[in-house]
């Protein structure tokens, strides 16, 4: 640059002196070490500062319901009542005292824990039959997700008709092969099974669908070996299989049950409850007590029993995966 000037000649627009250009370049012709140090610090973190801001937002729709939820829960707040009280544990003691109240998580253990079993058997079984290599099972895997696609609601209605004692498919099936035609969604004793079989339904195929892929990604090479030492399909799968996908089970079941507690469609379309107190079970009642009965403070108390209802399951689920290991 000295030169340049020396001889008259200008620099080229955007030529840098060489103090500026020592500035910004190190002698090496690499960046600053701070600079270096920050990209590093990125570099390392990046996943990290990248899902902050996700992590954030689900954490404010998270807790804001629920702590609003917890506060609402020691009131007797009720949308007709323009001012409401502190009331202490004045709910929680009702509910410990409540007859519907107990009807309803007695029932939400027998459809989840009923539930869970009928899917994750089947499922499993499914999951066993689509993992084979045989020809056209791919098309087979496609049609078997269908149920997938279908709304809740839609469902629902669907096997309400079903259903349907007088005029549903299948009591005239039924009829049509000399066998019982069973009052299904009026009756105490076949409620709950009918809820459970239409849930079923929709809930095997999630399973199944999860199963296979832990089945899939399972290494071939100790399902060889096992065969050509002459152990039968039943110890590979008890030894072997079920060992290597313990995990992806553990997934699936803690999947399906959050699901379990939450259904409220196919007792709201359904069964409505019914008969009696049947089928009502612990989110429907919470539906019916903040929404119908307009009670929201002790509603929000039921919402509360309905987490630890769930958490105490999904809890233990976890510990014996982690401790399977």
């Amino acid at each position: 640059m000295a030169d340049l000037i020396d001889t008259g000649v200008s620099a080229p627009p955007g030529a840098l002196s060489t103090s500026e250009h020592s500035i910004r370049t190190s002698p090496s012709g690499k960046a600053p070490p701070g600079l270096r140090m920050v990209r590093s610090w990125i570099d390392k973190r990046f996943f990290a500062i990248a899902a902050t801001p996700a992590i954030v937002l689900v954490t404010l729709v998270t807790l804001i319901p629920l702590i609003v939820g917890i506060y609402l829960s020691f009131t007797n707040y009720q949308p007709i009542s323009p001012s409401f009280k502190f009331a202490g544990l004045v709910n929680y003691r009702q509910l410990y005292h409540d007859g519907n109240t107990h009807a309803a998580i007695k029932n939400s253990l027998i459809f989840a824990g009923a539930g869970i079993v009928v899917e994750l058997f089947f499922g499993l079984c499914i999951a066993l039959l689509l993992a084979r290599r045989m020809r056209g099972m791919s098309i087979l895997r496609t049609i078997y997700v269908l149920p997938l696609m279908v709304a809740g609601v839609a469902s629902a209605v669907t096997w309400r008709a079903l259903l349907n004692t007088s005029n549903g498919w299948v009591n005239y099936f039924l009829g049509l092969v000399g066998l019982g035609q069973p009052n299904w969604l009026a009756s105490t004793s076949t409620a709950m099974p009918s809820v459970i079989l239409a849930d079923a339904w929709g809930g095997v195929p999630i399973i199944a669908i999860v199963l296979l892929a832990g089945l899939l990604s399972l290494p071939k090479e100790p399902v060889d070996a096992a065969r050509m030492d002459g152990a039968s399909e039943f110890a590979i799968l008890r030894f072997i299989t079920l060992p290597g996908i313990r995990p992806v089970l553990a997934f699936a079941v803690l999947f399906r049950l959050v699901d379990l507690f939450r259904q409220f469609a196919l007792f709201s379309i359904v069964t409505g409850g019914g008969p009696g107190l049947a089928t009502n079970v612990l989110n429907f009642y919470v539906y019916q007590t903040t929404f119908v009965f307009g009670e929201l403070g002790y509603g929000a108390a039921l919402a509360i029993a309905l987490v630890v209802l769930m958490a105490i399951p999904l809890l233990i689920i976890f510990k014996l995966a982690s401790r399977g290991r």
